[in-house]
């Protein structure tokens, strides 16, 4: 009884330290193979990138050109101020100020004109909702990059031109750089809708503008 005994003994410790010596062997394998991996030598690139500042309202100077439909194309200057409402969405309020030239019959018949100086100055304000669709970043050398947005805007408002005011409606897209946290560039393409009827018959027309402007987040 007593030899049984003592071969279950052994038996259990030779199963012990095969055991140890598995999971031994185990771990020095996995910690030879960790030395034997090659650390890839890849340094971060640390970006300083332009935010908006926390102020939610922006002042805009913009110059450009306006094409008055049947009037050609003429300098545009704009003052523009925008309210974020948040980081997609934001409020503008515009007022443009333009001179239309002559017409194609003013030019070809040498005829009277049709529009008196003061009633070739053309004046519009509007309130367009803006929505910034694809933001993003520009990267200018390793080390710096800045903030951008596309956004699309719409909006209607008031256009006085030819001795009348006239209801117009307007659509278009702009493109936002920030140079810095309070500093951005920016430029617009536009199309102002609104009738006239300086030829006798009310027409509607297209007048598309294009700017470059400056803006200020305060």
């Amino acid at each position: 009884m007593e030899n049984r005994f003592r071969s279950v003994f052994l038996a259990l410790v030779f199963i012990v330290e095969s055991l140890f010596s598995a999971a031994l062997y185990a771990a020095e394998s996995d910690e030879e193979q960790n030395s034997l991996l090659v650390e890839p030598g890849i340094e971060r690139r640390v970006f300083e990138d332009a935010q908006i500042d926390s102020n939610d309202f922006e002042l805009l100077l913009f110059a450009g050109y306006l094409s008055i439909e049947d009037f050609g194309v003429n300098a545009l200057l704009a003052f523009k101020l925008n309210y974020y409402v948040n980081e997609s969405i934001f409020v503008q309020l515009s007022l443009a100020r333009s001179d239309a030239g002559e017409t194609s019959y003013e030019v070809l018949s040498g005829g009277a004109p049709l529009l008196t100086p003061a009633e070739r100055e053309l004046q519009y304000y509007s309130i367009n909702i803006g929505y910034n669709v694809l933001p993003g970043e520009a990267f200018v050398g390793e080390q710096s990059a800045f903030n951008t947005a596309l956004y699309l805007s719409a909006g209607i408002g008031n256009t006085e031109f030819a001795g009348n005011e006239r209801y117009t409606i307007n659509y278009g897209v702009g493109y936002r750089f920030l140079l810095n946290d309070a500093i951005s560039l920016n430029t617009e393409f536009r199309n102002n809708v609104f009738d006239i009827d300086v030829f006798g018959e009310k027409t509607t027309t297209n007048n598309l503008e294009f700017m470059l402007g400056a803006g200020w987040f305060f």
